[in-house]
């Protein structure tokens, strides 16, 4: 059998179902139990990863050969380390909704917070959009929790008066695509 993946083809076929781009892909919803994001706060995230997901595998030797099955767990890649990038607004209002949000999570001042397990209204959604701008898939991700807001280095010296950005580290529990609630049956 030929395999026919020569540039001409390569040209068809891209030219029919094209590339996503890394600028089609938005932060729709950010509603955790301490903080609601609105969609004019969500306009400053810069950036965001789409998670990943694996199954991982194990092997059993048989005759010097390793023979490799699934376990039956699952991993979520970057669910205990998941970085959002923001722009800093000018005021850094956006900022500060977050350094509030973790301070309702845990205060340090007081001893007390919401550290309860998170729950699955805890949410953040991501959305792959075509060239129309309009959503064409979905990413929720499940059970998500204020982790880290990292520092801001600034250039008091020598600043060229770029923006600024600022990272906030969560965790979350799993995610799920829109359409991909497959039921296992043989």
């Amino acid at each position: 059998m030929a395999v026919n993946q020569n540039i001409s083809n390569f040209i068809t076929v891209a030219s029919q179902k094209d590339f996503a781009r890394n600028n089609l892909f938005r932060v729709m919803a950010f509603k955790t139990r301490v903080l609601t994001l609105d969609e004019t706060e969500l306009l400053y995230c810069r950036s965001a990863q789409v998670p990943g997901r694996q199954t991982p595998t194990t092997s059993v030797k048989y005759h010097g050969m390793d023979l490799n099955y699934n376990q039956s767990t699952v991993k979520y890649d970057g669910a205990d380390s998941y970085t959002l990038d923001f722009y800093l607004d000018s005021e850094g209002d956006l900022r500060k909704r977050f350094e509030e949000a973790s301070r309702i999570v845990f205060n340090d001042i007081s001893n007390t917070g919401n550290w309860r397990f998170p729950s699955t209204s805890d949410i953040i959604t991501i959305a792959q959009l075509g060239f129309d701008m309009e959503p064409i898939k979905y990413f929720h991700l499940y059970g998500v929790t204020i982790k880290n807001i990292e520092a801001i280095d600034t250039q008091i010296a020598d600043g060229d008066g770029s923006a600024i950005t600022f990272k906030v580290t969560l965790s979350y529990l799993y995610y799920r695509t829109e359409g991909s609630e497959v039921i296992y049956s043989e």
